[in-house]
């Protein structure tokens, strides 16, 4: 039985070149490549690898240690990976799970860029911590902010982006847990073509920060490098309006539409007042939906447009297609002659074949019913049940010959006119074919001019 192997970068690996195997008969289960070619990235993406199962991290980490010594990568890289990853966990900050951070979509109608799955694809293979360690921050610091814990690796599930902390502070952590932070908000950092290209920081929305001491704090150098923020989580709309409670945006809403509102002097309403007031607020609440309905209605229009021109285009192509196929069929039966083109007539048959009225036509049945005809099928039926209009004739081509002013000037001529004396049922064309094949030389040059009759 041949050996199982797992294909990477166009060539076969055995289990033995993967740091882990969760099944020895399942590829599928087979992950982080050691090989010569692999070993770099493995120490690279290790910290990102989320098939790897917790109880299994530390003997992976290992398997990946031991094959970086056997192939002599660089020492202190080692030794860094070694005190990250090789101890157990026991002695060390509790496993935490993944947290969804960001969804790859088009966030252009909110002003910002659109962000693909290859893009989220590229910020977890760039992530480095060791290059740029992710702080996990309350809103969106420009400059200088605490800290409340860091982001230890990335990974992607589809198209969601997953981050895994380390060193969060408890008192942040419980504010998270109690719904304190609903919202979560990515900040990435653009590349020169405007695409993300890396994590800057992931900022937690919607309440105060805690009053935590002792924090870090970061001091952002972004050396003039743009990034761009993008909100994501229970709410999608990031905004302190609508961090608001419904009863505060309400109180916010007539403290600036009535006057007086809210400074401690009780209110009396006329019914004109409640009225307007009650409008005002219809309208307010309404305007984004009724904008929504015209784009979608102008949209419509334009695409009713669209599809009526595309159906016009199509019958017009059928249109032609009929026509041509109807005259090159009475063509070939010899009904069809070219004084038809000069008059017009494919013009006419192709407005006709563009009517679709019916007319009825010819007796009536059992019934009482006359047939209902449309008019290009009508006149095409007329045109064939025409007897053929152009013979079957053979071109002859010879020169004049002089003198014989009695006569035509051309032998074969004189010849057939003769030969149809003689046998008064031929024809001019049948008695010519007959001289012709007596007497052939009279096609030649010096012999006569035949036309096409």
């Amino acid at each position: 039985m041949a050996e199982l192997t797992k294909t990477i970068d166009g060539k076969p690996h055995s289990a033995d070149d993967f740091a882990y195997v969760g099944d020895a008969k399942d590829i599928s289960t087979w992950h982080l490549p050691i090989d010569k070619e692999h070993i770099d990235s493995a120490l690279k993406m290790f910290g990102h690898e989320k098939n790897v199962p917790a109880d299994a991290k530390v003997a992976t980490a290992h398997k990946i240690v031991a094959e970086a010594k056997k192939q002599g990568l660089d020492e202190d890289r080692i030794k860094n990976f070694e005190e990250k990853y090789c101890k157990s966990v026991e002695h060390g900050e509790a496993p935490r799970g993944w947290i969804e951070i960001f969804r790859a979509g088009d966030y252009r109608p909110q002003g910002k860029i659109n962000i693909t799955r290859q893009d989220l694809e590229r910020v977890v293979r760039n992530y480095d911590p060791d290059f740029h360690e992710a702080p996990v921050c309350v809103g969106h610091p420009k400059t200088d902010a605490p800290a409340f814990g860091w982001i230890e690796r990335l990974a992607l599930d589809g198209d969601t982006l997953l981050a895994k902390e380390k060193q969060v502070d408890p008192a942040f952590d419980e504010a998270r847990k109690t719904g304190r932070y609903k919202k979560r908000s990515a900040a990435f950092y653009l590349d020169a073509d405007g695409k993300v290209g890396g994590l800057r920081h992931v900022g937690w929305l919607g309440a105060q920060p805690p009053e935590v001491k002792g924090l870090k704090n970061l001091n952002f150098d972004d050396a003039g490098r743009e990034f761009v923020e993008l909100a994501f989580g229970e709410e999608e709309t990031v905004g302190a309006e609508n961090d608001k409670s419904i009863g505060e945006q309400i109180s916010a809403w007539f403290a600036e539409h009535v006057p007086g509102f809210g400074k401690g002097a009780s209110k009396e309403f006329s019914e004109a007042d409640v009225k307007r007031i009650a409008t005002e607020a219809i309208t307010a609440a309404t305007a984004p939906l009724q904008t929504k309905i015209s784009e979608l209605e102008t949209s419509a229009k334009a695409q009713t447009a669209k599809f009526a021109e595309r159906e016009t285009a199509i019958a017009t192509g059928e249109t032609k297609a009929r026509v041509v196929e109807a005259i090159n069929k009475l063509k070939g039966e010899g009904k069809w002659v070219p004084a038809f083109d000069r008059a017009g007539l494919p013009l006419v048959f192709e407005e006709l074949a563009k009517a679709t009225t019916t007319i009825e036509f010819g007796e009536a049945d059992q019934d009482g019913k006359k047939p209902q005809v449309a008019p290009f099928q009508m006149l095409v039926e007329f045109m064939e049940g025409l007897k053929k209009i152009v013979p079957n004739a053979t071109f002859y081509e010879g020169g004049k010959v002089s003198g014989g002013s009695k006569s035509s000037g051309d032998p074969l001529t004189d010849a057939a006119h003769a030969r149809m004396k003689e046998n008064p049922k031929l024809n001019f064309g049948e008695a010519l074919d007959e001289v012709v094949a007596e007497k052939p030389e009279l096609t030649m040059a010096g012999g006569m001019s035949a036309g096409s009759v």
